[in-house]
């Protein structure tokens, strides 16, 4: 009986100290001031790759009603605050991804923070029971301000260059040139890893060096708005994975073509390091056509030009990248990358050129021999500082860029001429120009969660670039035996810019986190100023701009996808546009900067809607831009009164001079589509449409004042057993009339006084996998059926040209490349995984 008695007391007085401790418990706490938080980070479950812009929705676990939510930021993380003590779950969900529960969150005084850690997610088409290993990423993502384009998964740039890998991208066009157009519209901001870059051709970056290329139609105001129809941002190739990884890659093709590759990654707790090293050599021809009818005023006579020239490049490349990535601890990063570039090119034209008329019989016919040599040295530096915080979402970074380009052109002309049978004396030109561009940039960037749910994005910016060019003209004294300075043809210009701007985003959602939304502003102050040193020439800008943007989406389900954006943007005229030193070194075809042109303001607008289903992805869109000041290339036919008033005697012909003038403005419509569907298991497609439509006002020729156009691009994608894979590619892009034409400088063509005419071309490519899987072949033959031209006509009240230019585009390319050590094998399904355009919104 004692013993009994003794465990009652000690019972009873348990149960006390536990009634009093918590008694206490709930005095000890302040439960006005009581916040708890839940963070944690979502990935991709293949690829482990943060999925940014994913809505984590918090609910009460007694009667699951909405609580709040958060939008992960770029490294996938969230967090979400002022929670009151109590039991709750979490659904995370992302288009194209399947919803995931999160339960047993539990909210107490003694634990008020919970970390669910690394949430992954499942994409919607893929099977977490299958066992077959493949390891891909997906070929198109879609953000909340841009779509994502893997390159690994194009099979027909294997061997090729950058420019073979955007003209593959829907919406995305380049011409034989080389020149790049988004849109329809070549006002486009093309970046290297978020940067300006010193690359002067797109031919110079090979393909395998890419991983992925960013196209943003409306970014955000973190964005510089330079592009009026957004920016195309390539993304080089740089691993972190532990231990040692790495590939060499090599490639031959048709007409004496070669590229190397080079790459290496070596990570050891707290240092990573990368290096690359690339090299291009080929041969390339080129072959143009034209003629060209002037008509005379208030007469019937009318004078022709007939030109057509052969030429053949040589170009080597060479390209040195590398750096280190400097782990402080597991918060802080610091980052070095450097980049040298060398090119060089040499060319020989001959042009051919007979000039007649249809009032007389005189005919003069000219051969004019040029060979080109350039040489280039580019190198960039940038130093990189990011700090993470142990709130989610939390991060600063600070970046320094600085980059450097230097050029030298050494051209040799010479020069024919029969004028009536009647044969001059030879003439021997020497053109050289010296130029060089540096550009530095510092800017601070932070983020950090606010309010409920909310996202705060804030940066400042600083820009400053110089170039100088020194262009001089010699011609030979054949009788003296000297070459004697051309002061009529030499020109000497600077030109000076620094943009000075800062920008704030905010960022949340609401309604049960169907509704996510995002909106900025952007401010810039320009200081620009060019100068011709031959005629002290100065012209000053002084500007200040504000940028708005605004993106809204709305998910009604996982299968659906609406989304609103807005932003203004500007396209500013670069120096050789501005310079006005007047070109007539070719003696047919003139040239004429414009110092005074304004840059051109657009307002964009873009509304889309995204299906996502377990075989068919299809994203559809449709947009509006208002340009003001727009500017284009004007050209026209010099008279007799427009050469005496320049100050030149009769010349004997009439050649064109071309400048850029400024539009009131201009207006585009357009519509996109596209479509990924998988037909069988061994069998899919990607294809996509593109509309648009421009009206121009202002002095616009009468039938070039509006037009439209259209293309289409069809992908066919075939897997035959395990290791091999075959792609068909197809494009047409239809005759088009817009402001700037497609092109670069005065050598635009189409614009406000002409069109491009229609094109199309075939490409097959084959990838087989050998030595288990580390190993690839490719095979590669491009414009299979040689019809890739650029035709173009231009016109004016006195005149009408129409030219032909196209260069070797059907090609054969061979190629094999090796990984070591970074072939990541991953579970998904078997052939039913979509690998080509996976549209995700």
């Amino acid at each position: 009986m004692k013993n009994y008695f003794i465990l009652f007391v000690l019972s009873v007085i348990s149960i006390a100290s536990i009634a009093q401790d918590r008694s206490q418990g709930r005095r000890g706490y302040d439960m006005s001031n009581f916040n708890g938080v839940v963070t944690g980070k979502v990935v991709d479950s293949l690829d482990r790759t943060p999925v940014e812009y994913a809505t984590v929705a918090l609910y009460r676990q007694k009667d699951s009603s909405l609580v709040t939510g958060s939008l992960t930021d770029e490294s996938g993380k969230f967090i979400i605050e002022k929670l009151k003590p109590g039991r709750y779950y979490a659904e995370i969900k992302f288009i194209g991804y399947e919803t995931r529960r999160i339960g047993g969150i539990a909210i107490t005084p003694r634990s008020p923070n919970i970390n669910l850690e690394t949430c992954s997610i499942l994409a919607a088409n893929e099977n977490i029971e299958a066992v077959v290993v493949t390891g891909e990423k997906k070929m198109l993502l879609h953000n909340l301000d841009k779509k994502v384009f893997n390159v690994d998964k194009d099979v027909s740039v294997e061997g090729g260059t950058a420019a073979d890998v955007l003209e593959n991208i829907p919406s995305i066009e380049v011409d034989t040139d080389g020149n790049v157009s988004l849109r329809g519209s070549s006002n486009v901001n093309i970046l290297i890893d978020g940067r300006p870059s010193m690359l002067t051709s797109m031919d110079e970056l090979p393909a395998q060096m890419i991983e992925r290329v960013e196209v943003i139609t409306n970014p955000s105001a973190k964005y510089d708005p330079d592009g009026n129809t957004g920016i195309i941002n390539i993304v080089i190739k740089k691993r972190k994975e532990p231990g040692y990884n790495g590939m060499v890659s090599f490639n031959a093709g048709s007409g004496d073509k070669y590229s190397a590759i080079a790459s290496m990654n070596w990570r050891q707790e707290k240092v990573n390091l990368f290096a690359s090293y690339s090299f291009r050599k080929g041969e390339m021809n080129r072959y143009s056509l034209g003629n060209r009818v002037t008509f005379f005023e208030n007469t019937t006579d009318s004078s022709f030009l007939d030109q057509n020239s052969t030429g053949q490049a040589k170009m080597m490349f060479h390209n040195i990248r590398g750096g280190f990535d400097f782990f402080l601890d597991n918060k802080t990063t610091l980052s070095f990358t450097g980049n040298l570039n060398f090119r060089s090119f040499d060319m020989g034209t001959d042009l051919f050129s007979n000039s007649y008329n249809n009032f007389n019989s005189d005919f003069l016919q000219n051969n004019r021999i040029t060979n080109n040599g350039y040489d280039g040295l580019g190198h960039e530096y940038s130093l990189n500082f990011k700090r993470k915080y142990d709130i989610a979402g939390k991060e600063w970074t600070a970046d320094v860029f600085f980059s450097r380009r230097n050029n030298d052109f050494l051209s040799d002309i010479s020069e024919e001429e029969i004028f009536n049978s009647i044969t001059s004396p030879d003439v021997f030109e020497r053109a050289t120009n010296d130029d060089w561009m540096n550009a530095f940039t510092a800017q601070t960037d932070y983020v950090a969660p606010i309010g409920n749910g909310g996202r705060l994005e804030t940066g400042v910016k600083a820009f400053i670039r110089k170039s100088d060019a020194d262009y001089v003209y010699n011609v030979f004294n054949t009788s003296g035996n000297i070459w004697e300075y051309d002061a009529t043809r030499s020109n000497h210009f600077i030109y000076t810019e620094q943009i000075f701007s800062a920008y704030g985003i905010y960022s949340n959602t609401f309604a049960d986190g169907k509704f996510s939304y995002q909106l900025g502003l952007r401010v810039e102050d320009q200081l620009a100023k060019s100068e011709l040193k031959n005629t002290n020439t100065v012209a000053d800008t002084n500007r200040l701009n504000f940028f708005p943007t605004a993106h809204i989406r709305w998910e009604p389900s996982n299968a659906h996808s609406f989304q609103l954006s807005y932003s203004r943007r500007v396209n500013r005229p670069y120096s050789r546009v501005l310079n006005p030193f007047l070109n007539t070194s070719d003696k047919y075809n003139w040239s004429q900067g414009n110092p005074y042109l304004e840059p051109e303001f657009t307002s964009s607008i873009d509304l889309s809607y995204n299906l996502n289903l377990r075989k068919t992805k299809v994203t559809a869109s449709v947009y509006y831009r208002d340009t003001r000041n727009g500017f284009s290339r004007n050209m026209k036919v010099l008279t007799q009164d427009d050469l005496n008033a320049m100050g030149f005697d009769t010349l004997g012909y009439f050649p064109t001079l071309s400048t850029f003038i400024n539009l009131s403005h201009y207006e585009n419509w357009g519509s996109e589509f596209v479509l990924t569907q998988n037909i069988a298991k061994w069998w899919r497609i990607n294809a996509s449409y593109s509309y648009y439509y421009s009206k121009l006002y202002g002095d616009v020729v009468s039938g070039a004042d509006e037009g439209s156009s259209w293309n289409v691009k069809l992908a066919s994608y075939f897997t035959i057993g395990k290791n091999v894979d075959l792609q068909v590619r197809g494009n047409y892009r239809a005759p088009s009339v817009t402001v700037g034409g497609s092109g670069r400088g005065f050598h635009m063509i189409g614009g406000a006084q002409g069109e491009t005419k229609e094109m199309f071309w075939f490409d097959l490519g084959a990838r087989i996998y050998v030595l288990k899987r580390k190993g690839t072949i490719t095979v590669n033959v491009r414009d299979i059926f040689d019809t890739r031209k650029l035709k173009y006509s231009s016109w004016d009240t006195n005149f009408y040209s129409y030219n032909e230019n196209w260069r070797d585009s059907r090609m054969i390319f061979v190629g094999f490349s090796y990984r070591i050590n970074n072939y990541k094998m991953r579970q998904t399904k078997n052939n039913e995984m979509d690998d080509s355009f996976d549209i995700i919104e």
